[in-house]
């Protein structure tokens, strides 16, 4: 069920081509020889925020370790080149699982000290022909800083290395507004000091941009993506921590950051209106196209229950990972081009007349009136909403709020 469902963006990132008679597909021949000489890899994993007890009943119990990271990310890899018959030494990967906790930069200080500490980690990083960093959570800000160092100190050489970091579910703009009036993160936050309560505060602080720890992340992102790294930021669908708007990283843009959804298995419906929207708004981003802010109102509507596990299932499937590889080696280095930061607060709660602006500004964007791809698309959606039967209040509002889509006019011509 997760393949399909990454496949929605999969086939509009990764197009299949249809080969000449007696060749290769064109991807296929590229990738075997942009893969010809790489003889090592390294990966580094990052664990996210590991909460206290009284916490867990929150967010959850935390599962995601920096060492099933890298396994995850290392068989996605080997799996991937076996497919397409090329092989490694098992002694080709090695893996990195830095751990330790606390705030950003006290987490992002000892992860870079453990690692300095390790002479064959150190050694196997500066030698290896491509690198992967994988985390969630908490750890995309810590994983960006300490890549931004990596760089910087040339421990890490993007000019010859392949070079792309898997942020699953990253915080980028906070966790939920409304979690931080939740009466044990509440007492819990404001309960006094400690490394952990400490932790805790500091991840609402990236609910606005212009915060201290906001600056500095962006500031390190700046870095990483202009140094030719490639970032895929995947979130899922029943998130009940993170928002989709902050997995996907909603208030940067950049060809080399690639964005994807994970649909637990028994959430997956192909010809689900809302699935179907939510999949478009990505596939808008992913081509360089604002959504006009459909991903923010639509955040909210699709959270998951307090007590479910939208929050790590998404580290546990292989086709995650596998998602990363892919796009380091499917997609060519797109060259020198500035990473568009735009300011970012997030709402305690939306104006609920937001999103049928929002989906307005979609269908009169030239780019997507003007792309014949698009415009079928948006057909597609509009005979979905016609047919789309929500059984919950909020999802019966979100049909209500957007009913202008049954006189949608796309260009000259009425859909």
């Amino acid at each position: 069920m997760v393949q399909q469902a990454l496949h929605a963006i999969n086939s509009y990132f990764f197009p299949p081509e249809r080969p000449l008679e007696g060749t290769l597909p064109k991807w296929l021949d590229e990738l075997t020889r942009s893969t010809v000489d790489v003889k090592r890899i390294a990966i580094i994993g990052v664990h996210g925020w590991f909460p206290a007890r009284l916490v867990r009943a929150v967010v959850g119990e935390p599962t995601g370790t920096s060492p099933k990271f890298c396994d995850m990310m290392a068989k996605a890899f080997l799996g991937y080149l076996s497919q397409h018959g090329i092989s490694l030494p098992s002694d080709a990967v090695t893996c990195i699982p830095l751990e330790g906790e606390g705030t950003i930069s006290t987490r992002e200080a000892l992860l870079h000290k453990n690692l300095l500490n390790n002479k064959v980690w150190c050694e196997a990083l500066s030698l290896a022909d491509a690198v992967f960093v994988a985390t969630h959570s908490q750890g995309t800000p810590v994983s960006t800083i300490l890549l931004s160092r990596l760089i910087k100190e040339g421990l890490v050489h993007p000019k010859r290395q392949r070079i792309c970091m898997l942020a699953m579910a990253g915080v980028s703009h906070g966790p939920f507004p409304y979690l931080k009036e939740n009466y044990i993160m509440k007492y819990y936050v404001g309960a006094g000091r400690s490394h952990d309560a400490d932790a805790a505060r500091e991840l609402f602080e990236f609910m606005d941009s212009e915060t201290l720890v906001s600056k500095r992340y962006r500031e390190a992102l700046t870095t990483v993506i202009n140094s030719g790294v490639k970032i895929v930021y995947v979130a899922s669908m029943d998130d009940q921590v993170v928002p989709l708007y902050s997995g996907l990283f909603n208030g940067v843009n950049h060809p080399s950051i690639m964005r994807a959804i994970y649909i637990d298995g028994p959430l997956y419906q192909e010809k689900d209106f809302l699935t179907s929207l939510i999949v478009f708004a990505i596939k808008l981003r992913n081509a360089g196209i604002l959504d006009h802010g459909i991903m923010v109102q639509l955040s909210e509507v699709v959270a998951g229950s307090m007590y479910g596990e939208g929050h790590s299932a998404l580290y546990t499937e292989i086709e995650v990972y596998t998602l990363a590889v892919r796009y380091l080696f499917e997609t060519p280095s797109l060259g020198a081009c500035d990473l568009k930061l735009d300011r970012f607060v997030a709402q305690q709660k939306n104006n609920p007349f937001y999103l049928p602006w929002a989906m307005r500004g979609v269908l009169e964007d030239r780019e997507v009136s003007e792309s014949i791809h698009l415009k079928y698309e948006i057909m597609k959606l509009r005979k979905q909403y016609e047919e789309w039967e929500p059984t919950t209040k909020a999802m019966k509002e979100v049909k209500f709020r957007l009913e202008p889509m049954r006189d949608v006019i796309l260009g000259r011509s009425k859909l």
